[in-house]
């Protein structure tokens, strides 16, 4: 395979104009499936072709460059390879064959056009869907005057040539599909050096001994090809070069190893303590008086860009979450990082596009165990081409920290404490950023300034479990009533109250849809629905039956779920002192777990604001809610109860409510401790003893001993007591049930 760029001399009346004549001469051969081609599109009409590249040519001087040609030549073997079977002639295919030939070498092209706009480097154009182009399948060849038949006097001009001679033409624009980006294969722009941000200093410019190994290297990947000798490009043979080369360092460096930039082999020769000038493309090496001078024209002959094998085994042992962590010492897996920097003229603008030194650095991946450099770039752009993860381990939170530059999100992940990475967003939000979250990937903007971060690496900031110390010391602080009258207002002892919020998706299911098949076909259901007639000889055995009803019987559906964009909203505590955040949940929670009172009359009491409920909580002989009820009837309230128990306060024209939840906990009813689950295990218990007594009289002796219903807690314990009391000695159970059957037979009992 011969990949070429073709100089305007080949082009019919030059490059700078229209490309009218050009596409007029790639129509000579005019067979089924011989059009036009772009990269997303079939059949396009040369009036189209024409319209569009003479069109995208903003910005272009009138001796500039509009468009190139390019060809893709297969060899005869190649050729064959993709018809499948041995052919001396195009025109001994059949029609189906000619057709997927066609095929496979528009999908080969649009392949290597991917390949022609990755080799200019440039960070916004990824593949030939950014290129303007437009190509044609050509089957013809004809002799020309330079070929050695013509010279021979074998064949004339203009004759066709014998043999398979498919081929395809390119005919691609200067400027980026967009019109926003030049792109010029031609010398002049090759082996310059830029700083891209994200992505370090890239070689921009053509790289035309890049473009043809890559094409050719597309080939056989793309259609399982074996190259042979002669059938692929072959750099210019560097033997004859080596030569010129005296200095013995220099020699023995080039011969082992493999660079892909002039500038790295600089940089080799510093590694062995050589200075270095550059002066007129001529490059002095000194060392302990030692001085020899080399061309940078030679220099760049022993350039060589590395194949896809060559790339693949560097992306697959590069760790990518080593690096970050200690970029300057990075040495794993047979791979080392080096800087590589050097002085270049470079146009410079404020001085009216005269040239000035710059100094340009960038990084190098060096390959201990094949020895080749390549940089930094080129190892993550092949990556992020052939979706090869670099990341090879999870970083630490350190690494993560190292690598973030926004001072607010370092100064929150370094002195805060979260315990979901959804408060270090809310967190950002007060800083005054705007928050976006795509893939995984939190962005937040603010004044033009921006920063991302993976929802990865913000979880490793996020700790759900607080030390009992720690969570001890903000109950202590917090009174669970004021909250719950104040919600997010609350601010007290060094706590304030925040709301989190975000949208998340989550999973719902979808619900099944109704079989259709059988509306509108009544008479076939009722059929169905008759049983077969038996016939001597042809009676339904029962295990038939049963067999064939499994086999009609259809499978339940799968339950299938679909992501829904929802609001999740909770509160949290935020703890002044000790800068954390921690949702009030996990503090109800914790204090359940550990039996601490939330809500406490003498330690919480104060923030009830009825000035008269205030007193009957602090005095401690109301000990009970009806207590407290009767005290404030005493005072002049009348008390109402609304469906869920809760009770309002009235007096004259001021009225006050209390939670029947907040007041039984306020009086000691309804505390949030550990005990209940016992409770309710001796209730399990108590049920379990009395088991073996069946009937009516079970249930009437557990009524009697557990009680129909229970208005407090406390009744609850007393009762569960006795029943405690018969799991441990079970001959009272014959004591009870004496008693309560005489309880039963008493006349009196109702009286």
């Amino acid at each position: 395979m011969f990949a070429k760029v073709h100089p305007a001399e080949d082009v019919k009346s030059g490059n700078t104009g229209s490309c009218h004549d050009l596409v007029r001469y790639l129509e000579k051969e005019t067979g089924e499936g011989q059009r036009f081609f772009s990269h997303t599109e079939q059949d396009i009409s040369p009036e189209r072709v024409i319209m569009d590249i003479d069109g995208n040519k903003k910005a272009l001087g009138a001796n500039d460059a509009k468009f190139f040609m390019l060809s893709l030549n297969p060899s005869q073997s190649e050729q064959m390879h993709l018809i499948g079977r041995k052919v001396d002639d195009f025109k001994e295919l059949t029609p189906q064959e000619k057709k997927e030939v066609f095929q496979k070498l528009e999908a080969f092209t649009r392949s290597a056009m991917d390949e022609y706009a990755l080799n200019f480097g440039r960070d916004n154009i990824r593949g030939g869907r950014d290129l303007m182009y437009y190509a044609r399948v050509e089957t013809e060849r004809s002799y020309h005057p330079e070929d050695e038949e013509v010279k021979q006097g074998i064949a004339r001009i203009g004759e066709p040539k014998p043999g398979l001679n498919l081929h395809v033409h390119v005919i691609v624009s200067r400027k980026s599909l967009d019109g926003k980006v030049k792109l010029s294969p031609g010398a002049k722009s090759a082996g310059n050096t830029w700083e891209l941000e994200g992505r370090g200093t890239v070689k921009r410019g053509f790289s035309h001994e890049g473009w043809k190994v890559r094409v050719q290297e597309c080939f056989n990947r793309k259609f399982g090809y074996q190259a042979k000798e002669g059938e692929t490009y072959v750099r210019p043979q560097v033997s004859a070069e080596i030569g010129k080369i005296t200095n013995p360092e220099l020699k023995r460096i080039l011969q082992d190893e493999q660079f892909t930039a002039a500038n790295q082999i600089v940089a080799a020769m510093r590694e062995q303590g050589y200075t270095h000038q550059v002066r007129k493309g001529v490059h002095s090496f000194s060392r302990e008086g030692e001085v020899f001078q080399v061309e940078h024209r030679l220099l760049k002959a022993f350039e060589k860009p590395l194949s896809d094998e060559q790339l693949k085994s560097i992306t697959e042992r590069f760790d990518l979450t080593k690096y970050e962590a200690n970029p300057a010492g990075y040495r794993e897996n047979g791979l080392q990082v080096k800087d590589i920097s050097f002085s270049t003229y470079v146009k410079d603008e404020a001085q009216k596009g005269e040239k000035a030194l710059k100094e340009v650095a960038y990084k190098v991946v060096y390959d201990e165990q094949n020895h080749t450099t390549v940089s930094f770039a080129t190892v993550r752009q092949f990556a992020y081409e052939h979706r090869i993860n670099l990341v090879k381990s999870e970083p630490t939170a350190e690494a993560v920290l190292k690598k973030v530059k926004n001072p607010e999100l370092k100064n929150l992940l370094e002195n805060y404490r979260f315990t979901s990475a959804n408060q270090i967003v809310v967190a950002m939000k007060e800083q005054g950023y705007t928050h976006k979250v795509r893939k995984g990937v939190h962005s937040f903007s603010r004044e033009g300034e921006r920063v991302s971060i993976r929802h990865k690496d913000l979880k490793k900031f996020a700790d759900p479990k607080l030390e009992s110390r720690h969570m001890e010391g903000i109950i202590e602080r917090f009174n669970l009533y004021k909250y719950k009258q104040e919600g997010v207002a609350y601010r007290e002892n060094g706590l304030e109250a925040k709301n989190i919020s975000f949208l998340t998706y989550q999973k719902v299911p979808i619900e099944p849809e109704e079989d259709k098949s059988m509306t509108g076909k009544p008479e076939a259901k009722e059929e169905a629905q008759q049983p077969q007639q038996e016939t001597p000889g042809n009676e339904v055995r029962p295990e038939e039956t049963e067999n064939e009803a499994e086999k009609l019987m259809p499978e339940p559906d799968p339950v299938r779920y679909r992501k829904e964009l929802k609001e999740v909203s909770y509160d949290v505590l935020f703890d002044k002192e000790t800068k954390t955040y921690v949702p009030i949940s996990a503090i109800r929670k914790y204090a359940y777990e550990n039996g601490i009172n939330l809500i406490d009359r003498y330690k919480h009491g104060y923030a009830v604001r009825n000035e008269d409920l205030r007193e009957c909580l602090a005095n401690p002989e109301y000990r009970t809610v009806r207590q407290i009820n009767k005290a404030m009837r005493e005072r002049g309230y009348t008390i109402e109860r609304d469906e869920a128990g809760n009770y309002t306060y009235i007096k004259g024209e001021s009225s006050f409510f209390m939670e029947r939840r907040d007041l039984l906990a306020f009086t000691g009813y309804a505390k949030d401790t550990g005990g209940r689950e016992r409770e309710r295990g001796a209730y399990r218990n108590a049920d379990k003893a009395v088991g073996f007594i069946g009937g009516k009289a079970k249930q009437k002796l557990i009524n009697e001993i557990l009680g129909d219903s229970f208005r407090t807690e406390r009744m609850l314990v007393g009762n569960v007591k006795k029943a405690v009391s018969l799991i441990q000695n079970p001959a009272n159970i014959k004591m009870m049930l004496i008693k309560q059957i005489g309880s039963f037979l008493n006349p009196f009992k109702e009286l």
